[in-house]
């Protein structure tokens, strides 16, 4: 009787030893930057919402465990995508590195002038758009809208947008530039191939699947033409976490 009690009382521990490894704990870190401590950088655990913000001396608080993703954020460098390890929640100390928007880059010289263009040159503005074939074959053929039917009464009916509307044409063009997008978004996407299989710990399977979905997500386009790194980063997490169950 006196054995089962002990085996019972040791199950017990076991238990809540193993229920207590799955917990949260309050874990303290450090963000810096070139070896300088980081004010007012905002630390989000997207795993749970919370988030809080170093202080003068670059610390912070926050309730983790492995696994956790964290996101770091500050006006003037890149964002920080981070991965909590066993050994970090073990040692009950973060050290974060971010770094900055800006490098120093070495002195190179240029032997591939297939991307020199007027527009590097200065000769136009960056904002004007460099149409596909697609688009360009669109703004060529019109886009007809009701508004063009009041040409009736001055005389100036433009008849291609109205003709095209009729034929079909415009409607497969538009699917066309929609298609050339999705497959861009795609290229894109694969850029980070190091990411999903590396940081995000995806098998070349479950990879290839989460970029079929988040290239139908409403919200890809504008995270591409973000043209950050990290947002389109967080945007592949967001994805997969909501759709891996």
């Amino acid at each position: 009787m006196f054995k089962t009690k002990i085996i019972f009382t040791l199950i017990i521990g076991l238990f809540a030893l193993c229920a207590n490894a799955q917990e949260r704990i309050l874990l303290e870190g450090r963000v810096v930057s070139k070896d300088s401590m980081i004010e007012n950088v905002n630390v989000k655990n997207i795993t749970t919402g919370r988030s809080t913000v170093t202080n003068s001396s670059g610390k912070f608080l926050l309730n983790v465990k492995t696994g956790d993703t964290l996101l770091l954020t500050h006006l003037g460098l890149n964002d920080h995508i981070k991965f909590v390890k066993p050994n970090e929640v073990a040692l009950g100390f973060l050290l974060i590195e971010m770094t900055g928007h800006t490098n120093e880059l070495d002195e190179v010289t240029i032997t591939d002038v297939s991307k020199i263009n007027a527009v590097s040159l200065g000769i136009i503005p960056k904002e004007i758009k460099i149409l596909t074939t697609n688009e360009r074959r669109l703004q060529t053929a019109g886009d007809f809208k009701w508004v063009h039917l009041l040409g009736l009464i001055g005389g100036r009916l433009q008849v291609d947008p109205i003709l095209n509307a009729i034929n079909g044409r415009t409607k497969q063009l538009k699917r066309n530039i929609l298609v050339e997008k999705k497959i861009q978004n795609i290229m894109i996407m694969e850029g980070q191939r190091d990411f999903m299989l590396n940081d995000m710990n995806l098998t070349a399977q479950k990879l290839e699947w989460l970029i079929s979905l988040a290239v139908e997500e409403e919200k890809i386009q504008l995270v591409i033409d973000s043209n950050n790194e990290g947002q389109l980063q967080i945007f592949l997490i967001e994805t997969w976490q909501k759709y891996k169950d």
